[in-house]
């Protein structure tokens, strides 16, 4: 699931490592940015602007010395006094030498602090982060002429508001520049949505298989495939997996994952074989140590190669606190260890789970799967929770291709997280393919079998063949958290990357393709030191001396999460070039989603932009991204989709359709719709067990904050979808709070918020993700 990093879903990432409190409350030296990215052009200001702007102005100086706020991940609600009830991070006006206290609810049960900071985002006086719901902190100081905001550091994009000293705050510096969001995504044309099936819980995957136009395959995300009739929409039971997967859903109090069943592909031969294969998170395996040092990849018969067999985490690999951060899909960072408590948390830390790879076949009558036929062809221990990735799709080559995340966490440091080339940036994964399968697209020839009793073979032209640059499995690489990937007519290959704290991106793969992750996020450079600040410079391909010299290529299609006050999304879910006839309107255009606009409520977007000819480039402009427009939905509240989109599918007449659920990973909210043509689009009404009724945001109160890794996302989406990163992966890739997994998870497992990250997406279905 994403979740920024939602299946991103969605991911919300923290603030970096030196600014952030731990969870016991003892602050750390360091910095955070109190201006976000400023860059050369219009893209890095929105995002700038939106991710720090004050939602609301006090017009007179206030007196009372005591402020009541709640606690929830789309941003500070106001509570008391009266000037700041119902607002959104309100201004807090202060008099210098006046003691005032801030008292605090946790409104969703995810973890937050609440840290004061100077202009120059150095840290003066906090609390410690909570995560009990309902639980309260009150923070007194005495105000200084230095107080410039107050924030939360584990969701600094989001829950963040001005400080101002003894006069009244106008809301305004009187020279920023009115920025809108139609300046970065533009009006498209209103599609239609039928409802096709429902009774799911988080799907994920919606596959056909070969020789069967009558059917199609749904993928939910605790461990279920099932069989779907086109024309009934009735749908039966095909495989369950859930006896060898880890307890979904178990990786955050809120219920939020980005782990589960995520890929599912049938051979092109499927009707003469009935082979299929599958991607899904197993408990951490038994030759695993625990310390990981035992190497995190090995292929299902015989061990993998001396590269495969790479140490992942070694003591000096590991980054110097052991921190251990998730994102959503669609999502939130956290820390897992106090300082006084480091070297015990360091001795227990351990992997979370293990991706596993594994092909079937289904029985004589094509009816289920016989469980006893599994084959494992790959196995990756994965250090957190979030950023699996999730597609498993056949190309036109007629070879599997296999996108894995970053290995979870925040900016692809901490425990399991590798170091790199690029000594500005703390670890690596995605960037270091000699010892870590972790960041990448993978292509294997499953119709042979390869040296050493490996059941799949390797295709001539992987780029590392008879190469010692890295593993000969490896495709393409530098990706945090792929949520959702696609090949168009043309044998292109679209892959959705659910982003961090700032950006989410689309990129066309190509055969040894390096897409910049850790040392970029979307068309923009990336710091692990300060990720809500680009920096102004980077590299724009690796050392000569590292694959020689490569270009670090960037997307066609790249959106910032915010964009003054209003969220564009927090964790991407990756879709589809439009083949079919149902949607005119779409004709010519790759369509996707992102999981939602926050973590605590379904609202996810629909996108499409019109296809243009591709060259892979660095250092891309702005110019030179393709257009994005926003699709409107026919018969629905506002236009919207108010659910967390966690995938896309296409049938056999090139017809695509929607994935959505309205929570995480519990209920039977999810459904399947068929995009069609405004006019025969279905009444489309929220969901009336959406889980915004129990974080309390049924009226979209946080609709002016992200939800957040990436993740969240899922984050998707996150993110994650995740989302400070929520991506949801919400199947993509995103963030939140620590929890357990029943043995399948460590303690120090953190979690996510972005979004299909979310992640989701890693829920970021995208993290979530």
């Amino acid at each position: 699931m994403k979740p920024n990093d939602n299946g991103r879903a969605p991911d919300d990432e923290q603030a970096p490592d030196t600014a952030r409190t731990t969870l016991e409350g003892e602050l750390r030296d360091g910095t955070s940015r109190r201006t976000w990215p400023s860059r050369r052009t219009f893209l890095r200001a929105t995002a700038t602007a939106g991710a720090v702007a004050s939602l609301s102005g006090l017009t007179v100086a206030q007196e009372e010395t005591t402020f009541e706020l709640g606690g929830v991940t789309s941003g500070w609600e106001g509570r008391s006094p009266s000037d700041i009830e119902g607002e959104t991070n309100p201004t807090l006006t202060l008099e210098a030498g006046q003691t005032y206290s801030i008292t605090w609810e946790n409104v969703d049960g995810l973890p937050h602090d609440i840290i004061i900071l100077d202009a120059d985002g150095n840290d003066i006086v906090g609390t410690e982060i909570m995560s009990e719901q309902g639980e309260t902190q009150t923070l007194e100081f005495e105000a200084t002429e230095e107080m410039a905001e107050y924030y939360c550091s584990v969701h600094p994009g989001t829950m963040r508001g001005d400080i101002q000293i003894g006069a009244a705050a106008d809301g305004a510096d009187g020279d920023e520049t009115e920025e809108d969001v139609s300046d970065v995504i533009g009006e498209g044309p209103t599609i239609g949505l039928e409802h096709v099936a429902g009774g799911f819980v988080s799907p994920v995957g919606f596959e056909i298989a070969p020789g069967q136009p009558n059917c199609y395959y749904v993928l939910d995300q605790p461990g279920q495939i099932y069989h779907v009739g086109a024309s009934s929409g009735e749908s039966t039971e095909f495989l369950d997996l859930t006896d060898r997967m880890v307890d979904v859903g178990a990786a955050t109090d809120a219920g939020f994952d980005e782990r589960g069943l995520l890929g599912l592909a049938f051979h092109p031969d499927y009707q003469d074989n009935r082979r299929l294969f599958v991607y899904y998170s197993a408990p951490l395996r038994e030759d695993s140590s625990d310390d990981g040092a035992e190497g995190e990849s090995e292929t299902g018969e015989g061990s993998s190669d001396d590269a495969n067999e790479t140490d992942s985490t070694t003591d000096e690999n590991a980054s110097d606190d052991n921190d251990s951060e998730t994102d959503d899909e669609n999502g939130t960072d956290n820390e897992n260890d106090s300082e006084d408590s480091s070297e015990e948390d360091e001795a227990e830390e351990t992997y979370n789970h293990t991706a596993v790879l594994a092909e079937f076949q289904a029985t004589e009558d094509f009816a289920s799967v016989d469980l006893d036929s599994e084959r494992i062809l790959i196995e990756v221990d994965e250090p957190q929770f979030n950023h699996n990735g999730g597609p498993v799709v056949f190309g036109p080559d007629g070879y599997l291709y296999w996108a894995l995340g970053d290995g979870g966490g925040a900016d692809d440091v901490g425990f399991g997280h590798l170091e790199d080339w690029y000594d500005e940036n703390e670890g690596g994964n995605a960037q270091n393919t000699t010892e870590t399968l972790l960041g990448g697209i993978h292509r294997i020839d499953v119709d042979n079998e390869g040296e050493d009793g490996k059941p799949y073979a390797i295709p001539d032209d992987n780029p590392f063949v008879d190469s010692e640059d890295g593993f000969d499995e490896y495709f393409a690489w530098g990706l945090r958290n792929p949520w959702r990937a696609s090949f168009d007519g043309e044998g292109r290959l679209f892959v959705a990357d659910v982003g961090q704290n700032l950006y989410e991106e689309v990129n066309i793969v190509e055969n040894g393709g390096n897409y910049g992750w850790n040392v970029k996020e979307g068309i923009e450079c990336f710091s692990t030191a300060d990720p809500n600040q680009s920096p102004s410079e980077c590299p724009s391909q690796t050392p000569d001396d590292v694959r020689g010299g490569e270009p670090l290529l960037d997307p066609v299609i790249h959106y910032p999460h915010q964009v003054g006050e209003e969220t564009i999304g927090i964790s991407i879910t990756g879709g589809y070039v439009y083949e079919g006839e149902a949607a005119p309107a779409l004709e010519g255009h790759y369509v996707f989603g992102d999981w939602s606009d926050a973590f605590e409520r379904p609202s996810g977007a629909l996108f499409a932009s019109p296809l243009e000819e591709y060259e892979p480039m660095a250092d891309r402009s702005e110019e030179d991204l393709w257009d994005i427009n926003r699709l409107s939905v026919a018969n629905a509240p506002e236009n919207a989709i108010n659910r967390f989109i966690l995938s896309f599918g296409r049938d056999h007449d090139g017809e695509l359709y929607v994935l959505t659920t309205a929570r995480y990973t519990d209920g039977e909210t999810g459904e399947v719709f068929r995009i069609v043509s405004e006019e025969d689009g279905e009444e489309i009404e929220p969901h009336e067990d959406s889980i915004a009724q129990e974080t309390g945001d049924e009226e979209g109160d946080g609709e002016d904050g992200e939800g957040e890794e990436g993740d969240g996302e899922e984050s998707e989406g996150e993110d994650e979808s995740e989302t400070d990163d929520s991506e949801s992966d919400a199947g993509n890739d995103t963030e939140q709070e620590e929890g357990t997994d029943d043995g399948n998870e460590t303690d120090d497992a953190n979690e996510t918020t972005d979004g299909n990250e979310t992640d989701s997406n890693g829920g970021d279905g995208n993290d979530t993700a």
